[in-house]
């Protein structure tokens, strides 16, 4: 059997780069899939790209994730259209400005907080209030780019990611007792049009490491979307009950593996972002 068999899906920024790889994935596992974005050219494209792959009716809405009545209406309508929700992927973001935070566009920088953090937190808390409630359900939202290391000249997106993260953890615990599990994930360095933006601004803008970093990636193909992929449907499936407010690297971590799979669910410091030097932290010196 198939690991989504007869799950709906919301995937937001679902019609392009790795919100599209898990799209694909999603249907390949016998879920039906909903996909969110805002231009409707590229979600009309993706379920076009979905229709061969799936066994069920894929549907796609246009939405701003960054407009909480905008999502309210989207959680309406998927009621009024009697669609039972069983999961949902967070993939929707952008960069923002690029550069020096001295001297970045403030308001391109609160867009970016806008969409990549507030989406994720509206849809979170939306969404959470009408998925199936006879079974656990699940949350994945997407972090990397900065939450795990510093990310200069990049300062919205890393800071838009970071709190992702501890959203996650927050909202992990207020959820423990509603058998929702929600958890991070971070790609690693996927190949998307983010990338591009990155070439675009230029050396001096990004910085030398990171751009030379980039060029380097592009050469070598960087990380396969489809390893975050592969990640977001355990996440969604059965497989992963009682994983939660975790945050996972999809290409560094061993998920697959069983062993880390129960230290996840009993280790309650491990995958996340406490800071742990030593654990025996009052132990006398």
């Amino acid at each position: 059997m198939a690991l989504l068999t007869g799950k709906t899906i919301v995937i937001t920024g679902g019609s392009l780069g790795i919100g599209l790889a898990i799209s694909k994935k999603c249907v390949k596992e016998e879920a039906r899939v909903i996909i969110v974005a805002r231009n409707s050219n590229n979600l009309n494209n993706a379920i076009k790209l979905l229709a061969p792959l799936s066994i069920e009716n894929n549907l796609s809405y246009s939405l701003d994730v960054s407009d909480y009545n905008s999502v309210m209406a989207f959680s309406n309508w998927c009621l009024d259209n009697k669609l039972k929700i069983n999961g949902l992927v967070n993939c929707a973001g952008i960069y923002g400005p690029i550069g020096n935070s001295r001297i970045i566009d403030m308001a391109a920088f609160e867009t970016a907080i806008r969409i990549n953090f507030l989406g994720t937190v509206f849809m979170s808390s939306v969404f959470s209030r009408i998925l199936k409630n006879n079974e656990r359900t699940k949350i994945v939202n997407f972090s990397g780019g900065g939450a795990a290391t510093p990310f200069p000249n990049y300062s919205a997106y890393a800071t838009s990611k970071v709190a992702i993260v501890r959203f996650t953890e927050n909202f992990a615990l207020e959820l423990q007792n509603e058998m929702i599990d929600i958890n991070c994930v971070a790609p690693g360095f996927v190949l998307t049009r983010l990338h591009e933006q990155t070439i675009s601004q230029g050396v001096e803008t990004v910085g030398r490491e990171f751009y030379d970093s980039t060029l380097k990636q592009i050469e070598s193909g960087g990380v396969s979307p489809d390893i975050a992929a592969d990640l977001s449907v355990f996440l969604l499936s059965g497989e992963s009950d009682g994983i939660s407010g975790k945050f996972i690297s999809a290409p560094w971590d061993p998920w697959k593996e069983k062993e880390f799979q129960e230290k996840l669910r009993k280790d309650k410091d491990l995958a996340t972002l406490r800071r742990i030097d030593n654990k025996t932290f009052f132990k006398k010196i």
